[in-house]
């Protein structure tokens, strides 16, 4: 079993990189303290691979801010070749249920990351040094697994809704409860959290922006 996930883990990132290779996306405005939310200007196409699936750039029902694939991040480099988002399928059919959820209150979701490959995990992780904010690669991590995702919420014209604190920002303020942030954050909070647990999804009180998917194997 440890073999065949390493095995996925090594396709999907050679996918990854040639997916690169064919189409190149426009990530340059991901700076995550913007209210206003971009998408690449071309979707990157992805070749097959089994047991992961690639969220559509095309579907309007969600707005996508790969952080880690240009600098505008914590780390402040470029950690993906492209913009790409993969999840589990099971994962992303929840993750469509909770846009479709979003959809109907006229909003959109803001997507920061979703698969993460663990050598960029452990990167994360030695950078930080606090599990409350990256895990360590291993059982524990999500991301890794194509189980968790980063997102927030923007309006249909891209901006986005007041959160209290920056995606990223590895702080008190981050946490879901923190009561030093307005009440209109903590109910753009509230939101979001009440759209992702209604599509199968679980919170993680560290960080508003952070949800796994519940049912893992």
């Amino acid at each position: 079993m440890k073999k065949m996930r390493l095995n996925i883990t090594i396709l999907l990132v050679v996918s990854l990189l040639g997916a690169c290779r064919q189409k190149t996306a426009n990530v340059n405005n991901t700076d995550t303290t913007s209210s206003f939310v971009t998408k690449p200007s071309a979707p990157i196409d992805s070749m097959p691979l089994r047991g992961f699936a690639r969220l559509n750039f095309e579907d309007k029902r969600f707005s996508i801010r790969m952080a880690y694939a240009d600098t505008a991040n914590f780390l402040h480099q470029k950690m993906y070749p492209c913009a790409s988002c993969y999840f589990r399928p099971e994962v992303k059919e929840a993750l469509e249920q909770a846009a479709a959820l979003a959809s109907n209150q006229h909003l959109i979701l803001v997507i920061y990351d979703c698969y993460r490959p663990a050598r960029i995990q452990m990167q994360m992780y030695d950078k930080i040094k606090n599990p409350k904010y990256v895990s360590k690669p291993g059982k524990t991590s999500m991301h890794t697994k194509g189980q968790a995702v980063d997102l927030a919420l923007a309006d249909t014209l891209g901006h986005l809704l007041d959160f209290g604190s920056a995606f990223d920002e590895f702080s008190e303020r981050s946490a879901y409860n923190f009561e030093g942030i307005s009440n209109h954050a903590k109910a753009n909070r509230a939101l979001l959290r009440s759209l992702m647990l209604k599509a199968g999804f679980e919170a993680f009180e560290s960080e508003w922006w952070h949800f796994n998917y519940k049912k893992i194997d």
